[in-house]
């Protein structure tokens, strides 16, 4: 009997940690597209991948495309499918279109109280919700990314609305529309930053704080002419920015020197094209930095360990024909709660285990 009840115990433990989809520290890339369904503005599935940080692929989990809680992207739209991973580490977070396969006409051309513009979220066990829409804004335009600090707010970002917050305690509203196009959001060290290619200033703007109301973004990092941003990661005097622009296409890295931050060099993706998503390690002496490319086609995810500007780049996988790879971040970890009961349900075997030697 006692054997039979620890059997049970190391069931349960090994069910408990089998039922997360996602292990922290790996890799989460925004896929569009199935690989038969042509990549169109009337709308492709979306798939969130995982892959370890060598570059295998361990699983593809599949965002509703149809019912109530559907949500689509443009497949022609390169800016749509930003990833970002919530200020507390649990959730991944994206935006797109609240609407079912296949649709009529272009998306982004939509009314958005036709098509609501929606906030996927999910979690480490890789459970898909639909946390939060909006039929006003993003009106007939692109919506592209959401954040959230994993306790009920999200943000969102894309044309014509600028940063938009869709919390589920407060009816959506502008935060900010002096910058009206907006491509992806981060909340770093408890601020909400956004980055944008558009507007004449180009470059990353952070808010004080994560505000549900109007409030004014200060431009922190100003990219210049020619350049285009999408993601980006900072670390105190380190940032690193991915951009797909004419001017400096890859992955550009600042410094900053106590007042100002400088464009170090650009580190290439072994293309032309840049690149768009984007998540760095800084844990180890040298950051290492993965991104998602800008090609049109077999676009790929790539790693680089920054020793320098002639660092050099390792493909570790290419978008398969019909789907291209958007945005890019960091597996979510489960709830504090989950962890401790694993250990709980671990500590409670070997005691067993040690209990049934000495009886």
């Amino acid at each position: 009997m006692k054997r039979v009840f620890i059997s049970l115990m190391t069931i349960v433990a090994l069910a408990a940690m089998a039922r997360a989809q996602f292990s922290p520290g790996n890799l989460a890339v925004f896929r569009v597209g199935d690989g038969t369904q042509t990549l169109a503005n009337t709308g492709n599935s979306i798939f969130v991948d995982q892959f370890t940080t060598g570059g295998s692929r361990v699983n593809s989990l599949a965002v509703p495309a149809s019912g109530v809680s559907a949500l689509i992207v443009s497949g022609s739209a390169t800016s749509e499918g930003a990833l970002s991973l919530s200020a507390d580490g649990r959730y991944l977070t994206f935006a797109g279109y609240n609407t079912g396969l296949p649709y009529g006409s272009s998306l982004a051309g939509t009314k958005s109280s036709d098509v609501a513009r929606g906030v996927g979220r999910l979690d480490a066990n890789g459970n898909y919700t639909l946390a939060a829409t909006t039929g006003t804004s993003f009106n007939k335009n692109n919506v592209r990314a959401a954040v959230s600090d994993g306790a009920g707010n999200y943000w969102a970002a894309g044309a014509n609305s600028g940063t938009v917050y869709m919390g589920t305690t407060a009816p959506a509203g502008a935060v900010q529309a002096a910058v009206a196009n907006t491509r992806v959001l981060n909340i770093i060290n408890g601020n909400l930053y956004f980055s944008t290619g558009s507007g004449g200033t180009y470059g990353i703007y952070e808010f004080d704080g994560t505000p549900s109301g109007g409030a004014t973004a200060a431009l922190v990092i100003a990219t210049g002419a020619g350049s285009s941003p999408y993601g980006f990661a900072i670390n105190g005097t380190v940032a690193y920015i991915a951009d797909d622009g004419s001017s400096a296409p890859g992955i550009q890295r600042y410094d900053y020197d106590g007042t100002t931050w400088t464009l170090s060099y650009t580190l290439g993706t072994g293309s032309s094209n840049g690149a768009r998503g984007l998540a760095v390690d800084f844990s180890g002496t040298d950051p290492v930095i993965y991104a998602t490319t800008g090609e049109s086609s077999a676009n790929r995810l790539i790693a680089i360990t920054d020793t320098g500007a002639g660092s050099t780049v390792a493909t570790l996988d290419t978008a398969a024909a019909n789907t291209a790879f958007r945005g890019l971040a960091f597996t979510p970890a489960p709830e504090p709660g989950s962890w401790v009961l694993m250990l709980a349900g671990g500590g409670t075997l070997v005691l067993l285990r040690r209990w049934n030697q000495n009886h």
